[in-house]
Parts: structure tokens; sequence; C-alpha cells
């Protein structure tokens, strides 16, 4: 089969590889669609400790059925969606309802959907692969895993119809924020960046727009911020966009090593509630399904554009200089 394999930081080629051969339970997809995610784009740009180089990578993807394990709970051209990893449900975490701080959730996981065929672990095909309706396109069921993360991320915030919500970052996750919110009933959602042409998408989405400029008056008062770039200098800013009383939720994965520092008083004072949520749990996933088989659900415009592994290397180039969202590989 042909896939793409991350060489090094910078560097993306298109291979023939082996096909996976699924073991019990395991079940084997066709590849019809493969989202781009930020996560890949950090592994291109500097390398991740979950993404192995040189290897496969890509994780958020839908497909049809081509072969299957003993016992797996598909058959041969069912069309289904997933996402890459699935909690043990008996681990302290699991059993206290934290399932996205699993002590296993990364052992076992999918990595290689920018490929022609994916192998789904047992694990995560028993829990998180799902039967694809017909009426959902494949390229919208690709988008199951993030929004799963985002719905984790909203599940720990008690939101309410006068609330106002800064969102900063224009990337995927911070339009799936703005997206997610204005779905919720929200009464004010700003997205705050710099890429007009990804500041536009948040204003289709429903979004009040704004150049992030951090002294700027438009930044102040929020009841909610919700930091999505991943830079420690936004993640130190963002108190100072908060209301007394406020929630600040930092949801950028910064870089490995690296410490953030925060105005101690402002945070007691003014009892400033820090959240940093991570990854996913099955309540999540769920409910991301749900959310994604409701039309009135508005994600369209995060879609930059189909692309063929032929151009995965000038996809991730393109992504790298702000243009487009996310593309969709269809192998």
């Amino acid at each position: 089969m042909r896939a793409l394999i991350l060489e090094q930081p910078g560097s993306v080629r298109l291979q023939e590889t082996a096909v996976p051969e699924p073991g019990p339970g395991d079940v084997l997809l066709r590849v019809r669609a493969a989202t781009t995610c930020g996560t890949d784009l950090k592994a291109y740009l500097r390398g991740h400790p979950q993404i192995p180089m040189p290897g496969t990578f890509g994780h958020e993807y839908s497909g049809e059925v081509a072969a299957v394990g003993a016992g797996a709970p598909f058959r041969e051209g069912d069309a289904v969606m997933g996402v890459h990893s699935a909690p043990c449900k008996t681990c302290r975490w699991c059993l206290r309802g934290q399932e996205n701080l699993c002590e296993t959730i990364m052992a076992t996981k999918v990595l290689g959907s920018y490929a022609e065929y994916l192998l789904v672990p047992a694990r995560i095909a028993k829990l998180h692969l799902f039967h694809k309706p017909s009426g959902l396109s494949f390229e919208r069921a690709a988008l199951l895993e993030p929004l799963a993360c985002v719905l984790q991320g909203l599940s720990l915030l008690r939101l309410r119809p006068e609330d106002r919500v800064l969102v900063i970052g224009p990337g995927a996750i911070g339009l799936l924020f703005v997206a997610a919110l204005r779905y919720t009933g929200v009464g004010e959602v700003t997205l705050a960046g710099r890429n007009e042409n990804r500041l536009a998408v948040g204003q289709q989405l429903g979004a009040k727009i704004e150049a992030f400029d951090p002294k700027s008056p438009a930044l102040r008062g929020f009841d909610y911020v919700i930091e999505c770039t991943g830079a420690v200098e936004v993640w130190e800013r963002s108190l100072d966009f908060v209301v007394r009383g406020g929630t600040v939720v930092l949801f950028g994965g910064c870089r490995v090593g690296t410490t953030a520092c925060f105005d101690t008083r402002r945070v007691h004072y003014d009892q400033i509630t820090i959240l940093s949520p991570f990854h996913f749990g099955t309540e999540a996933v769920l409910r991301a399904r749900d959310w994604l088989l409701d039309p009135r659900f508005e994600v369209g415009p995060l879609i930059s554009g189909k692309r063929s592994l032929d151009e995965g290397a000038q996809v991730f180039e393109d992504l790298r200089t702000g243009q487009g969202i996310k593309f969709v590989f269809e192998p």
C-alpha cells in the first residue's frame, strides 16, 4: 500500500509499505478520509513523543472495513468512523471517571491514517469504532477525534447563555471550539488571532473576531478564556483577559520542557480557575458522534480541500505557512 512517512521534522515522503494484517479483534480499514491535525503539524515541525520517526502518521480517519480478525465486531464492507485511542476501563483513573487520564491510553493507538489502509487495534475497535450512517460524509466523520477533544474540554465548564467566551487561536481546534460553543447556545463568542483568512472562517461560524493584541481593551472581561495556540507567552497572558471568578482553559499543548509564569495575586485574590484538559474519554467520543450526526452542527468551513497522498509534502508546507485549516487526504 502507499503511505505517507514522516522521516524527520520537515520531511514527508510517500512510500510503498506492507498492508497490516489484523489479529484477533483487530479491524483493517480501507481509508476513505483522513483529516490533517495540529498534532501532526507539530510532529512535522519539531517531532512528537507519541509519533515515532521514521514512520507512518495521521490519526483522524473514516473508511470501510477491508478485513477483520477473529471476534471483531464488524464485517467486511462496513462504513465506519472512529478515534485513535481507548481507555482500559480498569485502572485507577478510569474507575474514578477520568478515562482521559487512563495510564495506558496511549499504549495502544491508531497511527498511520495517511495511507491506503489503516489497522485499528482490538481495544479501540471494541470501544471507539462505530458504524457510519450513509447520510454522513466520510470527511465529516473523520472529525470525530478532534471534536471529542474539544467536548472533553467543554465538559469541565459550566457554560451559561449569558457568558462571554474568548477563544485565542484560529487554528482547527480554536475553530472547532467556536463551532461547539455556538452550538451549545453561548451568547457571545469572540475569536482572536492573527491569520485573517482563518478569522474569517470563525466569523462565518458565528464568532466576533478580533486581532490578537494583548493590550486591546476588546480582549478584556471574559467569563471564559480558551487558549488554543500552545505558545507559552499566550498561556501567560490569558489571565489578563478573564474577569474575577472566571476560568482560563489552557488547551493548546506547549513544547515539552517549557514553563509558564502567572500573577499569583491575580489567581488568588480574583479566584481564577485554571484548567488544562487533556485528550478524551468514551463519554466525549459518544457525544461528539451525536453532534456530527446533527446537520445543525456546522463544521464544513473547517475543511480547506481534498488532497491525494502524492500531495502530502505540499499539504504540510501549506499548513506550516498558515494556508488552509484542515485538509482531507482521500487515499
